[in-house]
């Protein structure tokens, strides 16, 4: 008896075992909107045993929209920062520098698979250095080209099993479900703004939460015969305040020409021969890691510039439900006919601890350093190194 009681305990757990290796890459659903806004913040006053207040602050706020369908797919990034500082001393000024930046990409399939694509794209930039009395003239670029690949978006996967691993927890389901219920919980979270427009921001949840249940209960793993009410308070917090970073997998790349219409400087307005490159991989079910690369050629010989590498680098670890350790490396190379080329590498790392209403706290360590001077750029020799913390607001 006692040996039929633990080999049915050993094949209970070898069939759990299975049917939770699902992994994130395997979710390919091609259809589906990924969105996320963050606001940020800081000020510091200082006075008395100085010659006049001094003060530094800081504010910036991001967002990226994601779509994808089988015909094209659609991105867009935004980000606005601004910094204001005034020094302690008698007749230091007060100073101010701004930057506002945003590019899309429109890739349109060819076969509505993940093989060929051309593509349209659009770059904007505005922005006013600490060491000018006036704004730049606004940066404008477009470009066109032909590409291949696909990223796909599999957020709500690991949304999903967020959801089945506190639901087990807390013995409201009795197992994981098979890969396939897996798959089909996810498809109805990514649906969620389906079923705002379709029942209202108000009265949806209850539409979209019943049917996670009856997915849950054709999987056979709910203990009850609903989710009930404890259930259904503990998706709700997860989707509230247990936020789940984007989830991506695959690769794209493209190749094009660009056209500079408006620069920085007033005068160049330069046609460039662009290579860009994306990359995605979850590792595991907590972790994920991005690569984003830009090479533009400036095909206009009499240009002080040659060309431009940008890359970035993320890689992101939850630690827990609450907390995620962010690491990111961004890199810039601009190579000029004339003078010196100029290299920024810009690294950071640290933690994100989800509070409820929204917020953020933060601690981070930055390292930043730029070899060479070439028109405004500004040398520094030794890493430039800060470590400082923050609350920031998830908008989305």
């Amino acid at each position: 008896m006692n040996k039929k009681i633990l080999l049915s305990t050993i094949a209970a757990t070898l069939l759990s075992t299975s049917l939770s290796a699902i992994e994130i890459e395997d979710y390919k659903i091609i259809e589906g909107t990924y969105q996320d806004a963050y606001l940020n913040g800081s000020l510091t006053v200082e006075g008395g045993n100085q010659d006049q207040t001094s003060y530094s602050s800081h504010v910036d706020a991001t967002g990226r929209v994601i779509h994808n369908s089988a015909p094209f797919s659609w991105q867009a990034n935004g980000i606005v920062s601004g910094d204001w500082s005034q020094g302690a001393n008698d007749g230091d000024k007060s100073l101010k520098s701004y930057n506002a930046s945003a590019t899309t990409r429109f890739d349109k399939y060819l076969y509505n698979d993940d093989t060929w694509f051309y593509y349209g794209s659009g770059d904007l930039g505005y922005r006013k250095q600490v060491t000018s009395n006036d704004a730049d003239d606004p940066y404008v670029k477009i470009g066109a080209g032909m590409g291949y690949g696909r990223m796909y978006d599999a957020t709500a996967l690991a949304k999903a099993l967020r959801v089945v691993e506190d639901l087990v927890k807390y013995k409201i389901i009795s197992a994981t479900p098979s890969d396939a219920s897996m798959i089909e919980l996810a498809k109805v979270i990514d649906l969620e703004a389906e079923y705002r427009s379709k029942y209202g921001a108000r009265e949806y949840k209850k539409y979209w939460y019943e049917d996670m249940e009856k997915i849950l209960k054709k999987a056979g793993v709910l203990e009850k015969e609903s989710l009930g009410a404890f259930g259904i308070v503990r998706i709700n917090e997860i989707f509230s305040y247990e936020k789940i970073g984007g989830r991506f997998h695959g690769w794209k790349v493209r190749a094009g020409l660009g056209q500079v219409l408006s620069n920085y400087d007033g005068k160049s307005e330069d046609t460039t021969a662009d290579v860009e490159f994306e990359y995605g991989k979850p590792y595991g079910h907590s972790s994920q890691f991005t690569e984003r690369a830009l090479f533009s050629k400036v095909l206009d010989s009499d240009s002080a510039i040659n060309f431009q590498f940008r890359n970035s680098m993320t890689y992101t670890y939850e630690l827990s439900d609450k907390i995620d350790w962010d690491n990111s490396w961004i890199l810039t190379h601009d190579n000029y006919d004339k003078g010196d080329d100029v290299t920024t590498n810009a690294l950071t790392t640290g933690f994100n601890y989800y509070l409820p209403n929204e917020l953020v706290f933060n601690i981070t360590l930055s390292l930043n350093k730029t070899d060479g001077t070439n028109g405004q750029s500004v040398e520094t020799p030794d890493w430039d190194t800060k470590l400082y913390t923050g609350l920031t607001y998830r908008l989305k």
